[in-house]
């Protein structure tokens, strides 16, 4: 994979761009006026070296375009864990069945994981599963109480329009609790994939397609910069 150099980046973000009406706290989306850093050679520059990021079949889907836009930032230790079907807190990896986000990153971190930031994308699989917003707040405090308290957090949130009320609960919930917690943003992923006439989806209205994949990384990659 090519690492985007910074003009090729700021006309991606250019043409994906997307107006994010009724944001959640501190989300970035792809239109955002954050002004990229530029190391010596023309790419854009983090503060980070290394990440480690777990998610869903949103994730595994777009894992190309996610290494690649990490490789711009001069995130070059990347770690991109991802199962179809993974939830936050459900699954024991048995029978084919995905493990759980909360039993990946114990076992990464048991591996030995120690990255400069973590990127979180789960909750879609959850999203409509539960009925308060405590209940969704459990499970993100399950994620973030696993996590070092000194290391950034990106957490991406979600779009599922078969449970909308539910996912605005969950990204609302989602929200408070990055808020609440320092050096942590949300990606809003929601705002881009929810824009009517985008085009970013793939029939089922749910997984990213080739643009949806490009316009997710740099959702992800804009939140990044934003620590």
């Amino acid at each position: 994979m090519t690492p985007l150099d910074r003009r090729s980046f700021l006309l991606a973000l250019g043409a994906l761009g997307v107006a994010a009406c009724g944001s959640p706290p501190r989300a970035y989306p792809a239109d955002s006026s954050l002004t990229p850093n530029s190391g010596s050679d023309g790419t854009i520059a983090a503060s980070f070296t290394s990440v480690v990021m777990v998610g869903d079949s949103i994730t595994r889907a777009s894992r190309e375009e996610l290494a690649a836009a990490f490789t711009t930032l001069g995130i070059t230790d990347q770690v991109i864990d991802a199962e179809v079907g993974r939830r936050i807190a459900v699954g024991n990896g048995k029978g084919g069945g995905p493990l759980s986000g909360v039993r990946a990153i114990f076992g990464l971190l048991a591996s030995g994981a120690d990255p400069d930031v973590w990127v979180i994308e789960l909750g879609t699989n959850d999203v409509g599963s539960y009925a308060t917003p405590d209940a969704y707040g459990g499970l993100i405090d399950q994620i973030l109480g696993e996590l070092p308290a000194e290391v950034p957090v990106v957490w991406q949130n979600t779009y599922r329009p078969q449970y909308v009320d539910a996912t605005n609960v969950f990204n609302l919930v989602l929200a408070e609790r990055i808020a609440a917690r320092p050096n942590s943003v949300v990606a809003d992923w929601f705002s881009t994939a929810s824009t009517p006439n985008a085009g970013l989806l793939r029939p089922d209205n749910l997984h990213p397609n080739a643009d949806g994949q490009r316009a997710m990384a740099l959702v992800v990659a804009q939140a990044l910069q934003s620590l």
